[in-house]
């Protein structure tokens, strides 16, 4: 594992099969049970996430701050999408990807994802003081 690999051009790949839990309630039982749109961000962030997490350290991970998606077209239960992620744009621990879609007929999605690489071990303040808050609340 190396950041010395993490520049432009680093890709990454995700295949899922469209299956009933990625199909939004409301179209459960219509002639429109297809993928939803907030399950091809998640596959989007899955495939750059891997990207990522392939070459940084163990005590490192990256966590998703913006994403852009455009659904181009419906893909039916059981057909598979494969997600293909490119890293564009590399800033110090700021990373953009751009993602494309694509079911077994054609692309699918396409749109842009920005993933911040942080440390595990980092003590986060200001997220203590928010889980502090709901402990007290129970």
């Amino acid at each position: 594992m190396s950041e010395d690999f993490i520049r432009p051009g680093l890709e990454g790949v995700y295949t899922v099969t469209v299956t009933e839990e990625h199909v939004p309630d409301h179209l459960k039982g219509t002639n429109a049970e297809v993928v939803s749109t907030p399950d091809m961000v998640w596959f989007m962030e899955i495939a750059a996430f891997r990207a990522l997490q392939a070459h940084l350290p163990e005590d490192q991970t990256s966590v998703g701050t913006v994403v852009s998606l455009k659904h181009l077209a419906g893909t039916p239960k059981g057909m598979r999408i494969e997600v293909r992620t490119r890293l564009v744009e590399r800033d110090r621990r700021r990373c953009i990807f751009e993602a494309e879609l694509f079911d077994e007929v054609e692309k699918v999605a396409e749109g842009r994802h920005e993933r911040f690489i942080v440390p595990l071990t980092r003590d986060n303040e200001k997220l203590a003081q928010k889980f502090e808050m709901v402990r007290h609340r129970s």
